[in-house]
């Protein structure tokens, strides 16, 4: 008996099967079972879609019964960012900073859709440096680092810290986390380092919250240039780095693969001071990140949309934005595989979301109203 799994789309994903073995082969994955024997397949990171199962069982899940050669597909999209619940939308991960409480709100477009807190009163001296997907299960999970310069990290199941674990202790003070990026393709993310004497950038492959390998990206980085974002920027499943000088306003990529850059180029040169990175996501749905940018002056939103090296094409999201609102976080907030915008008005406390649809706006709306500025996202 034959079971033939058929991986298609843009996006990065795992299938795993239930007794038995598929043995891959490109994007098609071939197993031999025993006649009814009753087969559960799983598929992970979130946005997929099951094609051919005899029962879909949630979103995950496809089930078949082997009576005879079956053949079925799975489509994966693009991991989404900040989804801590597995559903393909992204959530907003909270804390407070004077009571250190660390709360999850999971989002369905502009609504609320349940939440909880993680954990109360966490120390101070702890600080959120990342949120990434570091066991490939499709949930976002917390980057922690304290004043010691120890490392933690949350492996997280929709509100729930399911486990936890050092990823290392004692990081002297010039070894600085930047980024979270999969460096390597296999679907869990990586822990970019800067060393702030030498300019060295070091990345650490994770597998849960355990290093399982690394080495050096480039050594003596002038000071600089910053790595502003780290994303897939050419749709082939690994993370490149997006780079910006603070003295001249040049914007560099390196496209990566794996720890070495495969080519690089400008992206533009000369970039006003006034015009900061808001944020890094794929806006458009083709699955290459863009570049959200703000003109902190007159409050202008841009978007660019990336192919590669090169700005495809752009424009405004929105013209004088207030300065009182501001651009938090972005992440898919209704699951249709294109990024939106988190605001937050730092004088009353409102949290509001555009939906985006490219450059445009295609909904918005109050999440909540009057929330304490002690309470950050993440």
């Amino acid at each position: 008996m034959k079971l033939t799994v058929t991986k298609q789309g843009t996006g990065n994903g795992v299938v795993t099967a239930v007794p038995g073995t598929i043995t891959w082969s490109g994007k098609t994955g071939t197993a031999l079972f025993d006649k009814d024997t009753s087969v559960t397949l799983t598929a992970s990171p979130a946005a997929r879609a099951w094609t051919g199962c005899d029962l879909n069982i949630g979103l995950t899940n496809c089930m078949i019964t082997m009576s005879v050669d079956k053949g079925v597909t799975v489509e994966f999209g693009t991991k989404v960012k900040h989804d801590f619940n597995g559903d393909g939308k992204a959530d907003i991960l909270w804390r407070n900073e004077t009571t250190g409480d660390v709360a999850i709100w999971l989002m369905d477009g502009t609504k609320m859709n349940g939440g909880d807190f993680v954990a109360r009163g966490v120390s101070a001296d702890w600080d959120i440096k990342e949120i990434g997907d570091f066991n490939g299960d499709g949930k976002s999970d917390v980057l922690w680092q304290n004043t010691a310069g120890d490392v933690y990290i949350w492996l997280i199941e929709g509100t729930v810290i399911k486990t936890g674990g050092f990823a290392v202790r004692g990081m002297p003070d010039e070894w600085q986390v930047i980024a979270l990026g999969d460096f390597n393709g296999d679907g869990n993310d990586d822990i970019m380092w800067r060393n702030t004497n030498s300019g060295d950038i070091y990345v650490w492959f994770v597998n849960g919250t355990e290093r399982n390998g690394g080495g050096y990206v480039v050594k003596s980085m002038k000071s600089e240039w910053t790595v502003k974002a780290t994303a897939d920027f050419n749709g082939d499943g690994k993370s490149d780095v997006l780079w910006q000088n603070t003295t001249t306003g040049d914007v560099a990529m390196w496209l990566m693969d794996g720890l070495s850059m495969s080519t690089g180029n400008y992206v533009e040169t000369a970039v006003p001071d006034n015009w900061q990175i808001k944020g890094i996501d794929d806006f458009n749905g083709d699955g290459e990140a863009d570049i959200l940018w703000q003109n902190t002056t007159i409050g202008d939103a841009v978007i660019w949309f990336m192919n590669g090296l090169s700005i495809a094409n752009g424009g405004y999201v929105r013209k004088g934005v207030p300065q009182n609102w501001q651009i938090k976080v972005v992440g898919d907030y209704n699951g249709d595989g294109k990024a939106d915008i988190l605001w937050q008005d730092t004088t009353t406390g409102d949290i509001y979301v555009y939906l985006m649809d490219g450059m445009n706006i295609s909904g918005e709306g109050f999440v909540t109203l009057g929330l304490s500025n002690d309470w950050q996202p993440k």
